[in-house]
């Protein structure tokens, strides 16, 4: 069956899944006698809470290094790194470390995890529905990480090699982090470097009107290094507790694509197009916080982060006949991007049964972008002026909300009333200022009658972050283009309704089904104005779908220690097409999607092994004159890794097991794509090699 002809949201699918999810778990619950490895109904004071801990024993089998191996071994969860949202608040991973959210935005979770050693971590908690006395940032199923303090520093490091088996390498990397406390104050630091390369072939063809017009044979290499280096801090004065982190990256990395075409007419002779990138990028994030009890019955929290970044490249692009060179572009591009956040979180436990919380959050995003192109016809470079090119945007945002965590017996409501401002300005000669007022309103219901089953219904309403890159013009190279910037973006906002039933069983059984539906207000997608097209708000859309998340034993089945894990998601949507006037699916989101991970601990050899598959359907994204369809097909992974030697975990990962391809169908109009037949289109089989790589990890 070819899945991207799946019909839209369909009683039949809904059948599916809920069949899927009872097969599943009548399946293997009869056969996994075992209970959960610990659940606790936490009392405090405005809580209560269904909670699945993970005690440090647990994780033994899987022999981790650092707290990141232990939380990717939770059964039923899946690490969110958060990072990309506005502003701080609604911006949150779903991982906590002794019930606190990290104060970074940059610094990744799966970052931050790796540079805690395992031997740190007492037990996982993993909160589930009712999680609003933590600051989740309103996710539904919350990891809580629980760290012991030990006299002693703690030392975590990594080294690894990779090598393609089609193109160029080795390329080695490591880090090194340490956790220790003094005093009152606990600490870590940390450094890595890595350095990477790669390599690319692809086979393309062009057609003009439907028939042949050229055949290509392209190469492409790109080769850089990357180095990181970060500090968190967190010092106790009895009810006050203040942390400080910071992190400070920096990359440096150059492109260069050679592509030898052959044009099927005979009046034609072959030619060469290039293209090359240097490129130089710092990234500096400083954050802290500062919690205190003002009351019995009151928590205080304030919040600062700064981030800054540095990004110059220079690109070009040539033509050469017989090395006789045609034409000559070169891009020479700066931008700078700063965000400054104050966020003040109060909490309140004052009412029995409730939670309460008010929180206000104040931030600045600013974008300085300066773009220089100039072509060479073959008298000297001259100056091209492109419109949007330089110019600075700056947006301005403040956010109030208040929310409640109400238990009633085996219900959690959780009630929240949010409100945003927001004032964006652009200078230049297209520059405009503009504000916006949202309402955000929220209501989770969380069902728990027993530790094994849950059901959880989220409405709410975001708003998305705006790119600013989508405001300012940038030269595409690739398809021999310039990408215009819209000064007139308004943010996406969008209502979201959600139902998920959870079902638990036996140590590592988890099945999770989910039913969604979005309303979407000013969809982002590309926009026709005067005949150009750019990024722009197309008016309102609709997204719906389901999602089987599982994590079954193999133990029913004859084998023993191992897992398989398995996320996947069908989705379908509507929009009228700006262009032509008809409903079509969003822009660049694929139909279904499945990532299934097989595990199995062969614990008398300290040896696991395992294979991990992924694919997403092919994804078309639509623009004035040109439909872009792309299909990465199916990715294959294996890996064994072995603690018999040295206390050193060693692993071995083969990627791409299947040569993956990662194929293009780029369609252009000669004006729009109302017209029935492209003017040219580009059909391109992509090939990224596959390749080894050998991780040495430890800790002392």
């Amino acid at each position: 069956m070819d899945v991207r002809n799946l019909a839209p949201a369909s009683a039949g699918w809904w059948a599916a899944l809920g069949f899927a999810m009872s097969l599943t778990v009548t399946a293997f619950s009869h056969a996994a006698e075992t209970a959960l490895p610990g659940t606790e109904r936490a009392d405090g004071p405005g809580q209560n809470e269904e909670t699945v801990i993970y005690p440090r024993s647990f994780f033994d089998m899987y022999s981790p290094v650092d707290a990141l191996d232990m939380v990717n071994q939770l059964p039923g969860f899946r690490l969110i790194e958060g990072g990309g949202s506005r502003g701080f608040g609604g911006n949150a991973g779903n991982v906590l470390i002794n019930a606190e959210r990290p104060s970074s935005k940059q610094d990744r979770l799966s970052q931050i995890l790796s540079r805690i050693p395992a031997a740190r971590v007492e037990q996982i908690e993993l909160v589930r529905g009712d999680t609003g006395s933590l600051t989740a940032g309103g996710q539904s199923v919350v990891a809580n990480v629980v760290l012991r303090d030990e006299g002693r520093a703690n030392w975590t490091w990594k080294a690894q090699v990779e090598q393609d088996t089609d193109s160029g390498g080795p390329e080695p990397g490591g880090s090194v982090s340490m956790v220790a406390r003094s005093g009152n104050t606990r600490y870590a630091a940390g450094v890595e470097a890595r350095h990477f390369f790669i390599g690319n072939v692809a086979d393309e063809r062009l057609e003009v009107r439907g028939v042949p017009a050229e055949w290509r044979d392209d190469v492409e290499q790109t080769q850089g290094n990357d180095f990181a280096a970060s500090f968190n801090s967190e010092t106790d004065w009895d009810s006050t507790v203040a942390r400080f982190n910071g992190k400070l990256e920096h990359q440096v990395f150059d492109f260069f694509e050679r592509s030898e075409r052959t044009p099927q007419s005979a009046d034609e002779s072959p030619f060469s197009v290039h293209r090359d990138t240097d490129s130089d990028e710092y990234e500096l994030e400083l954050g802290g916080d500062l919690q205190w009890q003002a009351t019995p019955q009151t928590d205080v929290k304030t919040i600062l982060v700064f981030n800054r970044e540095w990004k110059d490249r220079i690109s070009g692009r040539r033509r050469e006949v017989e090395d006789l060179l045609i034409r000559r572009q070169r891009a020479n591009r700066e931008t700078r991007e700063a965000e400054s956040i104050a966020r003040v979180e109060v909490d309140w436990t004052g009412w029995d049964d409730h939670y309460l919380e008010f929180d206000l959050e104040t931030a600045l995003n600013v974008l300085d972008n300066q773009l220089e192109l100039a072509i060479d016809d073959g008298s000297g470079f001259s100056p091209v002026v492109v419109p949007g090119a330089d110019s600075r945007v700056e947006e301005w945002r403040g956010d109030v909300q208040i929310s409640d965590s109400w238990q009633i017996d085996a219900w959690t409501l959780e009630p929240s009333l949010g409100a945003e401002v927001s004032r964006i300005s652009q200078t230049g000669p297209q520059g405009r200022e503009r504000s916006f007022f949202f309402v955000k309103p929220s209501l989770a219901m969380i069902h728990a009658p027993a530790s094994e089953r849950q059901t959880r219904i989220n409405l709410r309403r975001s708003v998305a972050q705006l790119d600013f890159g989508d405001f300012v013009s940038a030269t595409n190279f690739g398809d021999n283009e310039i990408n215009l910037g819209n000064p007139s973006l308004k943010p996406q906002n969008t209502w979201i309704a959600e139902v998920a039933h959870e079902r638990r069983f036996g140590e590592v059984g988890v099945a999770t089904a989910k039913m969604f539906f979005n309303y979407v207000r000013d969809l982002q997608d590309r926009l026709p104005i005067d005949g150009k097209d750019v990024p722009g708000n197309i008016g309102d859309g609709r997204r719906w779908g389901m999602e089987l998340e599982t994590t079954m034993p193999m133990d029913p089945i004859g084998l023993d220690d191992a897992r398989l894990d398995m996320d996947l998601r069908w989705q379908d949507s509507s929009v009228e097409d700006p262009v032509t006037s008809r409903d079509r699916p969003f822009s660049g989101e694929s139909k279904f999607r499945i990532h299934t991970e097989f595990r199995q601990d062969v614990l008398a050899a300290q040896t696991a092994w395992g294979l991990e598959a992924y694919y997403e359907d092919a994804v078309t994204r639509y623009e004035l004159d040109e439909l872009d369809t792309r299909d990465d097909g199916v990715d294959l992974t294996f890996f064994i890794e072995t603690t018999r030697f040295l206390s050193t975990k060693m692993r071995l990962v083969a990627q791409n097991l299947l040569d993956r391809r990662f194929g293009r169908d780029r369609r252009v109009f000669e004006s729009s794509r109302v017209e029935g037949e492209a003017a040219f289109r580009e059909v391109r089989d992509f090939r990224r090699g596959r390749s080894l790589i050998l991780s040495l990890s430890g800790s002392f």
